[in-house]
């Protein structure tokens, strides 16, 4: 039976002060027991979870507890959000919501969100004035966590890292990382959000690594790989706690991409080396149910090991142009989102996103609105 006070997972109603200073319960839907309340709550659709937090304190604590996330994924109700770091299109400079919080004369370049669920997009209003050009970004939980890239009026590698808490939409400034640094590999992994590689303000390529724990804003410092790797990728191993850095060039071989990868073992805090393990340079990666998997010219590939090789899991993803592509893994590994420019589209700058149905093998070409049809640098997956 089901407590008109609302056991509910530890979830209750608001409460105000009464005689002799007693505190007087307040239903959260006045009538409706607070578990079958939450219940209803955790249907509202996450575009107006703001909203939600707004109407009283009751609605707002309800909305932050393990509780509504259960009682979310228990109704079905769960949402899919992929972050976009992303240069605005000039051809859609007109359509674009003017935002007069920025300094002038900067780079349109910030964080828009496609609901992958309902097919919406929108622009992360609560972001930073000044996003870095070529910020990298990782989730851990709802945490989105936006880490280094270039500063938009200097073009110097900066530290600053900015977290959002998705689920309330609240931005704070995180602890910055020990080294600055720009196209570095990133990527969540045992639940830390580790860097490495990249270059510093001289363009020399870094070996470098370090690990963030978005809980308590703190980041610890790494043993350094063993090569210089800058402009390398990203990803989870396949036990999806150890952090892969993969490909990369050193300094003195600037474009020279190498075809292995370190990873990072946590138990021996050693960096260990697999050996051709990168697909074509163009190539955008990507852990799918445990996998790694590549994106490149020809089809979708996934890795079986040193000794096999790779193999191919899917097809290409029709239209898109190669060495352009970005992906992440959404749904729990129901669905690859792939981001990039369209081929054959004259370098009129437009890019499109496409979504692959992992069980069936099937790919669908979404078109964003002009103001969202930008370059996108690096993308993070949030389930609401």
């Amino acid at each position: 039976m089901r407590s008109p006070r609302g056991g509910g997972g530890g979830v209750g109603g608001c409460y105000r002060g009464g005689a002799a200073g007693q505190e007087q319960h307040v239903d959260l839907i006045p009538g409706i027991p607070d578990d079958v309340a939450v219940d209803c709550l955790a249907r509202v659709p996450h575009a107006s979870h703001r909203a939600m937090r707004r109407v009283c304190r009751g609605w707002r604590s309800a909305a932050a507890t393990p509780a509504f996330a259960s009682a979310r994924a228990q109704a079905g109700a769960n949402e899919d959000l992929v972050y976009l770091m992303q240069f605005g299109n000039p051809s859609a400079a007109d359509a674009e919501p003017k935002d007069d919080d920025g300094p002038a004369n900067t780079p349109a370049y910030g964080v828009a969100v496609y609901n992958v669920t309902t097919g919406e997009w929108r622009r992360e209003r609560g972001a930073p004035p000044v996003v870095p050009v070529f910020a990298q970004c990782a989730a851990v939980g709802t945490r989105l966590a936006v880490l280094g890239g270039w500063d938009p009026r200097t073009f110097e590698p900066v530290a600053d890292v900015h977290v959002l808490d998705a689920a309330t939409g609240r931005w704070r400034r995180g602890a910055p990382m020990r080294s600055a640094r720009s196209f570095f590999a990133c990527a969540e992994a045992g639940g830390k959000i580790y860097v490495a590689g990249g270059h510093d303000k001289h363009k020399n390529a870094l070996k470098t690594a370090e690990a963030y724990d978005a809980s308590a804003d703190a980041w610890d410092p790494l043993p350094d790989m063993s090569e210089e790797r800058d402009e390398c990728d990203g990803m989870a191993t396949v036990e999806g706690d150890r952090f892969l850095a993969v490909s990369g060039y050193r300094t003195a071989r600037q474009g020279g991409f190498e075809r292995d990868a370190e990873w990072f073992d946590p138990a021996a805090g050693a960096w260990r080396r697999l050996e051709r393990v990168r697909a074509p340079p163009s190539a955008a990666h990507v852990v799918v149910k445990g996998r790694v998997w590549c994106i490149e010219g020809n089809a979708v590939m996934e890795w079986m090991g040193t000794r096999r090789g790779w193999r191919e899991v899917g097809p290409y993803p029709p239209g898109l142009k190669a060495g352009t592509a970005r992906a992440v893994c959404v749904g729990g590994g129901e669905k690859v989102v792939v981001t990039g420019a369209l081929d054959g589209e004259g370098g009129g700058g437009r890019h499109a996103v496409w979504v692959f149905d992992v069980k069936t093998k099937s790919w669908t070409v979404v078109r964003p609105p002009p103001e969202f049809a930008g370059f996108v640098f690096s993308v993070a997956s949030v389930r609401i």
